[in-house]
């Protein structure tokens, strides 16, 4: 079986975690080895005259595509564009590109992983080619753009939506995930879908956990409004207010910090955006992580702190909350509202440690194995 599907090298992102996560399945497991995958890659390049340059590189049977061409930006096309279709026509080079692609590699399935405009355009492409399709629910566009102006919101609401159709299969990592999908964007029931959580790749349980208490507070992730950094820059600033009690810790996209009020960056420490195999000793050294979100179709941060040892405070509107019930860590879930209520949770938190059972168990049930063999298994499936 051939699945062509999109790909971003991103190494503050879910989605390309989860991914590459997927793509090293399909390499090392013998339950893939009928499997071929192909991921395609958009880089952006203004200076190609529209012409699209495709480079690839061959792995066993993992082949990476690479796409460098001209591609709008997406906030000043939707700013300009009166309706859906409008943006559809400014981006019909790179469908069309995809589109070649596919017609190229003639692959049995394209596997879309996000609802953005770049999995977006490959779904019309794959639509035009008539090829089956799967929607691996990471983030939702309608509570991505949320806080967006009204136009923008819509348009935004109109190119999520036409990812909707009865011959597509949807992946959501989360029961929360599918249930907003289904009533804030479709508004309609869906016909095929599973219901997985995202694996937690091993070489987080392999974390060694420090034993010293220094009231380090860890965060990662993109600053989007999604992620609730203002909670972040409202605790950051209590907490010099009392007398600075935690340090805070704050991996991210560096252009984020360029944004960051002046006072902010004084007063927490920041990262810059790390491979996934150096995670394991940022979440150790961390007495606590918060992920105060405002939505997430789930969360892979929260449950690899927790695989790595460390706590990890969460709301109740990510998808991941539904892991945390599971395994009986419902007390980290916890409102984000006051930062002296989370204050007060955090004292808690540090002081409480992960068991070494419930990291075992949580390896048995989430290991990538187990979780992309299941994946495998539904998209088998006619």
């Amino acid at each position: 079986m051939k699945i062509l599907t999109n790909i971003r090298f991103l190494k503050v992102a879910g989605i390309a975690q989860t991914l590459f996560s997927f793509a090293d399945f399909i390499q090392k497991d013998k339950a893939a080895k009928d499997i071929k995958l192909i991921g395609v890659n958009v880089e952006n390049n203004l200076k190609n005259n529209g012409q699209a340059i495709i480079l690839k590189k061959q792995g066993k049977n993992f082949q990476i595509i690479s796409v460098v061409m001209p591609v709008p930006n997406i906030k000043e096309t939707v700013k300009k564009s009166a309706s859906i279709n409008d943006v559809e026509k400014e981006y019909e080079p790179l469908i069309k590109t995809y589109f070649s692609i596919i017609i190229k590699e003639k692959p049995d399935l394209v596997l879309l992983n996000g609802t953005y405009y770049l999995p977006w355009c490959l779904y019309l492409a794959a639509k035009r080619a008539g090829v089956k399709t799967a929607i691996h629910y990471h983030g939702c566009l309608t509570k991505e753009t949320a806080h967006f102006a009204k136009h923008q919101r819509f348009i935004f609401h109109e190119m999520e939506k036409m990812f909707f159709s009865n011959d597509n299969k949807y992946i959501f990592p989360s029961q929360m995930a599918k249930e907003t999908v289904t009533s804030e964007v479709f508004k309609k029931e869906i016909k095929h879908f599973c219901i997985l959580p995202n694996p937690i790749s091993l070489h987080f349980f392999s974390a060694v956990k420090s034993k010293k208490k220094s009231k380090r507070i860890g965060s990662i992730g993109r600053w989007t409004y999604v992620k609730n950094p203002h909670f972040i820059e409202k605790f950051a600033v209590y907490n010099a207010r009392q007398a600075k009690n935690f340090t805070i810790h704050i991996v991210t996209n560096i252009d984020a910090v360029a944004r960051l009020p002046l006072k902010i960056l004084d007063i927490v420490k920041i990262t810059k955006p790390m491979d996934s195999y150096k995670l394991p000793n940022f979440y150790s050294k961390m007495d606590t992580i918060i992920c105060p979100s405002h939505f997430e179709t789930y969360g892979n941060v929260a449950q690899e702190a927790v695989a790595s040892g460390t706590p990890a405070l969460i709301t109740q509107t990510m998808g991941v909350a539904e892991t945390f019930r599971r395994f009986g860590l419902e007390k980290w879930i916890i409102d984000f509202s006051s930062p002296s209520k989370v204050a007060k949770a955090m004292e808690i938190a540090i002081n409480e440690t992960v068991d070494s059972a419930l990291r075992m168990d949580m390896q048995e049930k989430l290991n990538p194995s187990k979780i992309h063999g299941l994946l495998l298994e539904y998209i088998r499936r006619n």
